[in-house]
């Protein structure tokens, strides 16, 4: 694990030439100053959250549509942070994340790397909720993690994979852009980060919310008593 430290006074993110990219179904509000934002909201589809091949590819497509307008708009671009519409909302962790990004590759002596904010939700789809990791397609190592403990920790932790908001140097989409991995183990960020031959890093200092996922009463209970008769195999 490496530890990253900034504080209010720590890299200015105006001077970091890191621009920020999303796509959404509509035009998203920005709220952090000195940092170029751009949204993409042609195009969209209403797909669900299935892991497809066809939505894959869509929202690879829309990816790299975003960041090459982006780079036209914005032509003096060095880092790209790509950060889903969710999180957007979010300036403090999205300020940090950015700041962690350019002391990571300072301090530590890397050429370039990928750093990605840890993403949580609050599971109520067991009789007892707590805090999960939420992109657990896209970073497996995530899974086992539990928020108590990241709270202690904080650094950052080595992963194939990072998604939903993370800074990575603009030649990397240059040379690999967005795209579907053949065995389909992980989405279009999957396929960037891990043909990227830079070294990628979860961020467990910057985290991002989303909302609850709820199940009703009753089907609560039908998952537990499930779980528990897996558990008891």
């Amino acid at each position: 694990m490496i530890e990253t430290q900034s504080s209010a006074n720590g890299t200015d993110v105006s001077a970091m030439r890191t621009s920020a990219v999303c796509i959404s179904r509509s035009q998203e509000t920005w709220e952090i100053p000195g940092l170029p934002f751009y949204n993409y909201a042609e195009g969209w589809k209403p797909f669900q959250h299935e892991q497809t091949r066809e939505r894959v590819s869509y929202l690879a497509g829309r990816r790299n549509t975003a960041v090459a307008r982006a780079l036209e708009l914005f032509p003096d671009t060095e880092n790209i942070l790509m950060v889903d519409s969710y999180y957007l909302q979010q300036p403090e962790q999205i300020i940090g994340l950015v700041r962690d990004y350019a002391e990571l590759t300072k301090s530590n002596h890397i050429e370039g790397c990928i750093l990605g904010a840890s993403t949580w939700f609050y599971d109520q789809r067991r009789i007892i909720p707590r805090y999960r990791f939420y992109d657990s397609w896209t970073t497996p190592e995530g899974i086992r993690l539990k928020l108590t403990d990241v709270e202690r920790s904080g650094g950052t932790m080595k992963a194939r994979s990072v998604g939903a908001c993370y800074v990575y140097p603009r030649w990397v989409w240059e040379k690999v852009r967005y795209d579907v991995l053949e065995d389909l183990h992980g989405c279009e960020h999957n396929w960037l980060c891990e043909h990227s031959g830079l070294p990628v890093y979860l961020s467990l200092s910057r985290r991002l919310s989303r909302g609850p996922v709820r199940y009703p009463w009753t089907k609560r209970i039908r998952v537990n008593l499930h779980m528990g008769r897996l558990l008891g195999r």
